[in-house]
């Protein structure tokens, strides 16, 4: 029996994420630099690059009710409760390429790894994609993983952008419906757990020379 060299292919598969990483980096509303607000085209055209990728690594897509892309792999058998996985993909004003599309992408890699050799998990993995999470254009961070978790504070919605857009106008704009957003929330019970691969952003692992680390708990954020 011929054995794969998984080292080699763990090789190739980088490649192909970092590339990937590298074209979403293109999308941008100010070019020379990463910057990629809710709603507006560059954030849709990186979505639809992910939901590309999603597709061809064998998931079904949806999106939900504020333009977030859920990808399903399913488990053995259909309709088997999920573990979750994904980031945002939606960025800050001169934003770093790798915060956040690598762990919206690099699960995508695992589940094609997975789809090319025909095997199925006993659960289901589900790669979210969330459209807004740095707060960039309304000043109110964390939109798509709250819709998601069912914590929406529909307050939010007559939040204005610089230009006198609501957040209710800009989620209907973007193809989403505020109407829906309650609907859109995930039942707990469907799901095993929730894991983010993120990069880090302080001098922790780079100071002790390490390429990964493991977490608990993160910190809270809260903005006046």
């Amino acid at each position: 029996m011929n054995v794969p060299d998984l080292s080699q292919i763990s090789a190739v598969d980088a490649r192909v994420l970092m590339a990937r990483l590298d074209t979403i980096g293109q999308c941008t509303e100010e070019p020379g630099r990463i910057t990629r607000p809710y709603g507006l085209p560059a954030l849709a055209q990186a979505r639809d690059l992910v939901d590309t990728w999603m597709r061809g690594a064998g998931m079904s897509t949806r999106v939900d009710a504020v333009g977030n892309l859920v990808g399903r792999y399913e488990g053995d058998a259909p309709g088997a409760r999920a573990l979750v996985t994904g980031s945002h993909i939606d960025s800050v004003r001169n934003a770093g390429r790798y915060d956040g599309p690598l762990g919206a992408l690099l699960p995508i890699t695992c589940v094609e790894r997975l789809h090319r050799g025909g095997r199925r998990l006993p659960v289901a993995i589900e790669v979210v994609a969330f459209v807004e999470e740095e707060g960039l254009r309304f000043g109110s961070s964390l939109l798509g993983s709250s819709v998601y978790a069912g914590t929406f504070n529909r307050a939010e919605l007559s939040l204005v952008d610089d230009n006198g857009v609501t957040l209710d106008g800009a989620i209907r704009d973007f193809g989403g419906d505020p109407d829906g957003i309650e609907a859109s929330a995930r039942n707990p019970t469907d799901l095993i757990g929730f894991v983010e691969v993120h990069i880090e952003q302080g001098p922790v692992l780079d100071a002790l020379g390490l390429p990964l680390g493991v977490v608990t708990s993160i910190n809270g954020s809260l903005r006046y």
